[in-house]
């Protein structure tokens, strides 16, 4: 898919569009990971779907109310550098989640994990639309869509096969611990 991008837009184009599509796949993932490991986690804390889904709400809400103010912020200054700030922000928050000690400050991390999330989706689509021409925008997007369904499923289906693993970390904190370094690794290439 990428390939068929590649005749016509130049290599830094193409290498910040294949960034962007791994940046937008793993933002997804990270997304999928806490209702992949619920049952793990509402064992270890004692706590309900209903707790575990205020968490996923609270990231939502800050998601949103981060994606609205981003606007301006992306009209000023370097987009890139601002993805790669909110890949950084929200690879903290998820080592926060991993390392959480209780269903607050689960909820509090993961609220802050929004923070992140919120400041990078708009300003890799508004990037995306930059960096393509008219002619290629709708294979461009169809390309990013298809690296953000692929990170849900990915993301999905490791945290699944990892959650109940027993060693010297839980295996649902691995998962939000192996996101984290990911995104991060990704923050730096950018």
């Amino acid at each position: 898919m990428v390939a068929m991008l590649n005749k016509t837009i130049d290599t830094a184009r193409l290498r910040t569009f294949v960034l962007l599509c791994a940046v937008i796949a793993i933002d997804k993932a990270d997304q999928i990971l806490l209702p992949a490991v619920y049952l793990e986690v509402c064992n270890e804390f004692g706590a309900g779907p209903a707790a575990l889904g205020m968490a996923t709400c609270w990231r939502g809400i800050v998601q949103s109310i981060v994606a609205l103010a981003v606007g301006p912020l992306g009209g000023r200054y370097d987009r890139v550098k601002l993805i790669a700030m909110g890949c950084v922000f929200w690879s903290v928050a998820s080592l926060f989640v991993g390392s959480a000690t209780s269903m607050r400050t689960l909820v509090i991390s993961r609220a802050l994990n929004g923070v992140g999330i919120g400041l990078v989706i708009p300003l890799v689509y508004a990037l995306v639309a930059d960096l393509c021409p008219a002619n290629l925008s709708g294979r461009a997007f169809g390309v990013l869509n298809f690296a953000n369904n692929g990170g849900a499923a990915l993301g999905g289906f490791l945290a699944t096969q990892l959650a109940d693993t027993d060693g010297a970390v839980a295996g649902w904190r691995l998962v939000f611990y192996s996101v984290a370094v990911v995104s991060c690794a990704t923050a730096a290439v950018l």
